[in-house]
């Protein structure tokens, strides 16, 4: 086969003067539209993995849909020549290979029939890896672990439509680390369906196409809007071996789950965007100033009027406002200036 067909991970970018030809299975397809170019008709998007396993991402433009849009499958395998490859460097990222492939009008598909071709179509990230990971925008990965702790669904605004998401804990049974896995929408509630209707004693979570997501300093996943798939104690060989690793890790029931509290899932970008509350500078320099004024010296049992200054909340300035947290009386309740007074 090797010989026959060239390997995913020896394709660049400057092959395209080379005839290539890939026999791969298809395990995702999806459409997808640039959000910066809203008339722009959506491309047809693959992920194809070849007979070891790598991964590649390919795009067929829309002028090019009717062609192979038909044709193609999800878990069909198949071999595709005659087209073109580029840099992997758009925003959107579905692998980390270092290049994709773009269909051509005259690019060859054929499906066929091969039993030697491998049925596994996960590549699992362990979790050190993930919570050493450093960039949340790179690729898309699987990941596959045991539910050691959750959270109750969260719902919220924002932009006037309705969110959810809930909160759990996965470990992947190597002993270096559990991650936390972030659910939105119907994810979150496919799982907590899932719990109620088929108690058991463990529940094996694999999350296909799950995106980095970096909260509070600590990298971990969550689902995508185009692309993730949830499985929960899927009838999978893996799931079967994974669940020895639990069986001999002698982990504690199901009913002992730990709770997850609740915290909000938005980033500190978006609080200080979308959350903080927003003041005109008057308003903030006059509870500055009823603030100073009503500064108490504990020593002196006095509310002195001057004083040297030792801690100060500074203000962050954004679009000529200033903005504090949205917390209730956050300038009562925290001093703005502490010190000693002349």
């Amino acid at each position: 086969m090797a010989s026959t067909y060239n390997n995913l991970k020896d394709i660049e970018a400057s092959s395209d003067h080379l005839i290539l030809r890939i026999k791969v299975r298809v395990v995702k397809i999806w459409s997808l539209s640039p959000a910066e170019q809203k008339y722009v008709k959506p491309t047809l998007e693959l992920v194809v993995m070849d007979y070891v396993g790598d991964r590649i991402q390919c795009t067929i433009r829309n002028a090019q849909r009717r062609l192979f849009e038909d044709e193609l499958s999800e878990g069909k395998i198949y071999i595709v020549c005659n087209f073109s490859t580029s840099l992997n460097d758009q925003k959107y990222k579905a692998t980390n290979h270092a290049c994709r492939i773009y269909f051509k009008r005259d690019t060859q598909l054929q499906m066929v029939h091969d039993p030697s071709f491998s049925e596994n179509v996960f590549r699992f990230v362990p979790n050190d890896l993930i919570l050493n990971h450093t960039n949340a925008q790179s690729h898309l990965i699987d990941v596959i672990g045991l539910l050691t702790g959750k959270g109750d669904i969260i719902e919220f605004t924002k932009n006037g439509k309705k969110c959810s998401y809930i909160v759990l804990e996965l470990d992947d049974m190597q002993g270096k680390g559990k991650i936390r896995c972030t659910l939105w929408e119907d994810f979150a509630t496919m799982l907590v369906k899932h719990i109620e209707e088929q108690p058991t004693s463990e529940y094996i979570i694999i999350v296909q196409f799950a995106k980095f997501n970096l909260f509070k300093g600590a990298m971990g996943i969550s689902n995508t809007n185009h692309n993730s798939i949830l499985y929960i104690n899927a009838d999978f060989q893996e799931v079967k071996d994974f669940r020895k690793s639990v069986v001999m890790a002698g982990v504690p029931r199901a009913n002992q789950l730990s709770q997850i509290a609740a915290e909000p899932a938005y980033s500190m970008e978006d609080d200080l965007i979308n959350v903080s509350i927003y003041k005109p500078i008057s308003e903030l320099k006059a509870s500055i100033e009823e603030a100073e004024d009503s500064y108490y010296c504990a020593k002196c049992a006095a509310y002195p009027t001057t004083h040297t200054p030792r801690l100060l909340m500074i203000p962050i300035r954004l679009h000529s406002f200033f903005m504090t947290r949205k917390r209730p009386n956050i300038l009562e309740s925290l001093p703005l200036t502490s010190g000693l007074h002349n």
